[in-house]
């Protein structure tokens, strides 16, 4: 079925992930999920403990890249000769 884009108002299908002349998004309230922000107005001890959290799940990802890194310097050195 057709649609009409809600930015340039050109014909678009209803399943186009973008509209193809602008680029615009559809607002599909069917497929999205709400975002609600809270805690705007955050203590320094919830920050605090934001950054402790965001820090700590930061740990595997370092852990896999220096592994991987690792990894592909073993394999990468002894072809180059350095």
């Amino acid at each position: 079925m057709l649609i009409d884009c809600y930015e340039c108002k050109a014909r678009i299908s209803d399943t186009a992930a973008s509209c193809p002349h602008c680029g615009a998004v559809p607002v599909d309230s069917a497929r999205s999920l709400p975002v609600v922000v809270s805690d705007l107005d955050m203590k320094f001890s919830t920050i605090f403990w934001f950054m402790i959290k965001a820090a700590v799940a930061a740990v595997p990802a370092v852990i896999v890249l220096y592994t991987a890194s690792t990894v592909i310097g073993g394999i990468i050195s002894p072809l180059l000769n350095l």
